[in-house]
């Protein structure tokens, strides 16, 4: 389920909450929120009749647009915002936001968008600074984090953990690791298991690594598992629709991903007080407490990453004391209310013509 699209029909809620009118314009049908977005009755049009499975066609887009007359238009995903140069082009009285929420590299429309729209709404500071060094103006961006989306409470660990570990036959003593990620390249699976391959070479813990989720690279994950030896070890459990059993049956969180700006996971994980192992990526370091709540760790250094698998699995003490931490810094930097408020904040200012001016 992505992060992106959960958080604009979060969003869209807020708004609506909020008083104000909100319209989600959408490029293609059905998707994992279609049902709960019209169970909630979110007002929405959508562009292309069926799922033509083609992210750049929008037919209709600018006659909606002015049909709507919209104060703001927020552009969320790299598909909409390659458009959203053409849209502040085209509705030059409307506040367009350009949003940077991604890891990868962005497109060249979606950059040269960033140029022409009223502001740039950033879920990093990492983003921030790249634009500051490539020249764009500080008043056009803001930054404000992903909100939490965990619909998993963190007193639900104690309900769900005895019931989770006992699938894998985790036993108490057994330091549990969990990612949970769409098994693509970028998200460096492969790595990751190279990790773990070193690190079990030199730990005497009894361990297992946890993967939820499905994707291209999972046949090429699961031959690398089994070619290093580590069937008794690393586990798949597939594509979820309730991540917090999970959560709440590990005792740490990994991430090797090189294509995440901020990621969800290593929020929430936190947030159901697990500690983290993550390779340094965009604004990965803004997920935690480097060296309280976890350890960032430099792209592409296997033994820097292993050595921080063995000091987690080893030192209880520490897993325990970021436990008591996590949770709170979680939801002080992060946690939903928050970040709605600033967001729809940020977009009345907007609307207000306050503060930010069209570039």
């Amino acid at each position: 389920m992505g992060g992106t699209e959960r958080q604009s029909l979060f969003f869209c809620e807020e708004l609506l909450r909020s008083g104000h009118n909100a319209h989600l314009l959408i490029f293609r049908p059905c998707g994992s929120l279609w049902d709960e977005m019209v169970a909630k009755s979110i007002p929405h049009t959508v562009l292309q009749d069926f799922d033509t499975g083609l992210c750049l066609l929008a037919p209709g887009l600018f006659e909606n647009l002015e049909r709507l007359g919209p104060d703001v238009v927020l552009c969320m995903g790299r598909t909409a915002n390659c458009f959203a140069g053409f849209i502040q082009h085209h509705l030059p009285d409307s506040k367009v936001v350009g949003t940077l929420r991604t890891g990868k590299v962005i497109f060249p429309l979606h950059y040269w968008s960033l140029g022409k729209v009223s502001a740039v709404l950033a879920n990093s500071n990492w983003w921030k600074r790249r634009m500051l060094q490539r020249g764009f103006p500080p008043e056009k961006i803001r930054v404000i984090h992903n909100p939490l989306m965990l619909r998993t409470a963190p007193d639900d660990r104690v309900k769900w953990r005895n019931i989770i570990r006992a699938k894998t036959g985790a036993g108490e003593d057994t330091c549990v690791f969990l990612d949970v990620a769409a098994l693509r390249s970028g998200k460096r699976h492969c790595e990751l298991i190279d990790a773990f391959g070193s690190f079990a070479k030199r730990t005497s813990v009894d361990w297992q690594l946890w993967l939820v989720g499905t994707g291209s690279q999972i046949d090429v994950c699961r031959r690398k598992v089994c070619a290093t030896g580590l069937e008794k070890h690393i586990f798949f459990f597939g594509l979820q629709p309730r991540t917090g059993p999970y959560y709440a049956g590990a005792d740490a969180a990994v991430s090797a991903s090189r294509e995440d700006s901020l990621p969800n996971f290593l929020i929430e994980a936190q947030a159901m007080g697990l500690p983290l192992v993550a390779t340094d990526c965009r604004g990965v370091e803004e997920c935690c407490i480097p060296g309280e709540t976890g350890v960032i760790v430099p792209q592409g250094n296997l033994e820097a990453f292993a050595s921080a698998l063995e000091n987690i699995a080893s030192n209880k003490a520490f897993r325990q004391a970021a436990s008591a931490v996590s949770p709170t810094f979680a939801q002080e930097k992060f946690g939903s209310a928050r970040q709605a408020r600033l967001t729809v904040a940020f977009l009345e200012e907007l609307a207000r013509g306050e503060t930010y001016t069209h570039a």
